[in-house]
């Protein structure tokens, strides 16, 4: 695999090729996880997906549209999409389980519900969700338990994202 510098990303081609721990990463469950999670997962548009895996924060794919990258949150596997065209191509499909759920104690202010999941390779990711003003978030960490990977996702409030000021983000049809 190459390292890329992942903020001139152009296409899905070049995210499944690039040398990182998650993206390229296809690792679909069976048939019946899969369909399972189509219909309990919830799929929302990315609004800014930010790397951390070089040490310093990168846009991916900065050309790109954010809001063509949909992420698929269900029981037994995150799935991150990147339309091209009238197609959706798999950039992240990786199977996981959930370890661990927060909520409140201290940390509801700023994290509201915190989801745990360790995923097929191994990596820890965080679903933080329920926390207004503050988007939903999707956070894959690297093998030393450093945050790699921020997905803001689309919410229903205004954002604080770098770059996106004074909208709405609202959720798809």
């Amino acid at each position: 695999m190459l390292r890329m510098d992942l903020a001139h990303i152009s296409s899905a081609a070049e995210l499944l090729t690039i040398e990182h721990p998650h993206f390229g990463r296809i690792q679909p469950p069976g048939f019946i996880k899969t369909t399972l999670g189509t219909v309990t997962g919830t799929s929302r548009k990315a609004v800014v997906i930010a790397d951390y895996s070089s040490g310093i924060r990168q846009t991916v794919a900065v050309h790109i549209d954010p809001r063509n990258f949909m992420v698929t949150i269900a029981s037994a596997y995150v799935l991150l999409t990147l339309k091209e065209g009238s197609s959706r191509q798999p950039v992240i499909h990786k199977t996981w389980k959930l370890v661990n759920q927060r909520k409140g104690e201290g940390v509801e202010d700023f994290f509201g519900t915190v989801s745990t999941y360790i995923d097929s390779d191994g990596l820890k990711w965080e679903h933080r969700f329920e926390r207004p003003p503050h988007e939903d978030e999707l956070i894959g960490f690297g093998s030393n338990g450093e945050e790699v990977l921020i997905i803001t996702l689309e919410s229903f409030y205004p954002t604080t994202a770098p770059g996106v000021s004074g909208v709405l983000i609202s959720p798809c049809p």
